[in-house]
């Protein structure tokens, strides 16, 4: 039992022991010395800071772990350290007594400016340095530069966007064409950027400043130029007529751009397909819808004769259903799909020509015989004739005549062997004017008559069979 207490006494003892050393070599620690170093230098220029926490007679005192206050009272806008916390930091083992900042402080402010640090539970602990700051009435251009654009870079657009590279969390003034003023701060990426539009043609002037507090210039980048060559080339508009197609259905493009281009394309899953100036300003082309069902984005490439380029990205969407899936009801603008001629008429604003008979073609029909094959379909009361086309191998659809009757007639030639696609479209026609309805779907009509050759092919060889074998008993 004695034992046990003299144990007891023994801890509590200690406990004492350390609790009071550990005041006492806290309380050993009689100010901080701090040094700046180089001891001249520019405004925002890098300085090393070092913190030794020492006793009355300079000596470091090791076991110093307590936290202190790290401010400049001279210059309240320096840059501090990233690594404090609101002002303040802790000494850890790892800092072996001595803490040391390499190129973090900056100040902001021109003449003599101090550091100042202090003891966070005493304030009486304490040190301070000073460093010669020199006035800054002359900019230079090592902290901000310009990512892009580049010097001299041509765009075809009127507009640009700008971007660079500072100290982070500054004020930077982007000026344009010596006007135009917009004012940015850099990001904790030590980015900035803006994107400007409404430039001129030809030569455009950049240049960047970075302010500090007071709204000093403290750097500034070096002038740079971008030339605009946009020479018109825009989209007006992009139609898709229509819209909402079957799969592998016919549709046609149509695209108001600048007159004359040297190219112009639609990007449609993964595939180009070249338009051809219809009429001035206006370029179109027919095509047909994918295999899959999906709504497909429609990229536009234009390309003028100095070689200028505009490429606009998912500017129409064209929507492909399956056969069995509804199709939204087309505005008469979006029926006549097919190129002509001569330049279609406005529609009139009347509302009976809005709300014209639908022409659809049903129950197509297909006898074959042997030397022809005959297409029919129901008969519309309100067409006036009917068209039909057949697709070439190009993917085109051609005219091949119109007629007054719901029938068709296709002769079967003798010298290919394939199937082709026909198409049937109705011709109405009201008060106001003619108008043509969608196409029906395509139909495979027979153009080569191979189960007559076949056969004949058979008979041949069978009649060479006997004529050989009648030759060898004679």
């Amino acid at each position: 039992m004695k034992n046990r207490f003299l144990k007891a006494l023994a801890g509590i003892f200690a406990s004492v022991f350390v609790a009071v050393w550990s005041a006492f070599a806290a309380t050993a620690v009689d100010h901080f010395e701090v040094e700046l170093s180089p001891k001249s230098v520019k405004v925002w220029e890098a300085l090393d800071l070092t913190i030794k926490a020492v006793d009355k007679n300079n000596a470091v005192v090791t076991d110093y772990k307590w936290t202190v206050l790290i401010f400049s009272q001279s210059n309240p806008d320096a840059s501090m350290p990233i690594i404090l916390k609101d002002s303040t930091y802790t000494f850890k083992d790892s800092d072996q007594w001595v803490v040391k900042f390499e190129n973090w402080v900056k100040f902001t402010k021109a003449w003599k400016q101090e550091i100042n640090i202090f003891d966070f539970e005493n304030e009486k602990i304490f040190g301070k340095d000073e460093a010669t700051i020199s006035d800054a009435w002359t900019t230079w251009t090592s902290e901000i530069s310009f990512i892009s654009p580049e010097d001299w870079l041509t765009i075809w657009e009127a507009k640009v966007k700008v971007s660079g590279s500072t100290v982070k969390n500054h004020k930077v003034k982007l000026t344009v064409n010596w006007t135009e003023n917009f004012d940015l701060t850099s990001n904790n990426e030590w980015i900035f950027e803006k994107e400007v539009d409404k430039l001129k043609d030809w030569e455009n002037t950049f240049k960047a400043q970075v302010m500090d507090a007071k709204g000093t210039v403290i750097w500034e980048t070096k002038e740079i130029k971008v030339k605009v060559e946009s020479n018109g080339l825009s989209i007006k508009s992009l139609k898709l007529i229509p819209e909402e197609v079957f799969t592998e259905w016919a549709y046609a493009i149509e695209l108001i751009s600048s007159t004359w281009l040297k190219e112009v394309s639609v990007v449609i899953n993964d595939s180009v397909i070249n338009l051809k100036e219809d009429w001035e300003w206006i370029y179109k082309w027919n095509s047909f819808a994918p295999k899959k069902a999906w709504n497909y984005k429609v990229d536009v490439n234009l390309v003028n004769d100095m070689w200028h380029k505009l490429n606009e990205l998912w500017v129409a969407t064209l929507k492909v259903k399956e056969l069995n899936a509804p199709l939204k009801e087309e505005k008469k603008e979006e029926v006549s799909t097919w190129k002509t001629e001569e330049p279609t008429t406005p529609e009139p604003t009347k509302t009976k020509s809005r709300e014209r008979d639908p022409l659809k073609i049903t129950w197509l029909k297909l006898v074959e015989l042997k030397t022809k094959s005959i297409l029919t379909w129901d008969r519309l009361e309100k067409a006036k004739s009917y068209n039909i086309y057949k697709k070439n191998p190009s993917g085109w659809l051609d005219f091949i005549v119109t007629v007054k009757d719901p029938s068709f007639e296709v002769i079967i030639e003798w010298d290919k062997v394939k199937y082709e696609d026909f198409y049937v479209r109705a011709n109405g026609q009201d008060e106001d004017w003619e108008y043509e309805w969608l196409l029906s779907d395509p139909t495979k009509i027979k153009t080569w008559p191979e189960l007559l050759i076949i056969l004949l092919v058979s008979l041949f060889f069978a009649g060479l069979f006997l004529f050989l074998k009648w030759r060898k008993k004679a």
